[in-house]
């Protein structure tokens, strides 16, 4: 093979793996994302102490109240979820979410059996 041909075939070579798309960076969770996570996060956990204190109560356990903490404490761990789902790479979010999947499992154990919670 000649030099000249040798050349051309190198830069056409060059050329085209240049122009091959390249897969996008993985987008970083912005600060209005962390933001948002601890604020559900933080909800989450004042609807867990709510729970808590209605658990402790001597009397029949108000089983709509109980339902609608339940719900709303596992809402918001699929919210923060659903954010760390966009952000695969972001280990605190990954954690947060595991977390938040825990806090529901917990609150959902915490039902009493005298209430029939429909999970949502």
């Amino acid at each position: 093979m000649s030099p000249r041909l040798l050349s051309a075939a190198l830069l056409a070579t060059a050329a085209c793996a240049s122009a091959v798309p390249r897969s996008p960076a993985p987008a970083t969770a912005s600060d209005a994302e962390r933001a948002t996570a601890l604020g559900h996060e933080q909800r989450a956990g004042e609807l867990e102490r709510v729970l808590s204190a209605l658990s402790v109560e001597e009397k029949p356990p108000d089983c709509p109240r109980v339902c609608e903490l339940v719900d709303q404490i596992c809402d918001l761990s699929q919210r923060i979820c659903l954010i760390s789902g966009r952000h695969a790479e972001d280990a605190d979010l990954g954690a947060r979410c595991a977390a938040a999947e825990l806090r529901c499992r917990r609150s959902r154990d915490r039902i009493p059996p005298s209430c029939s919670c429909q999970p949502h």
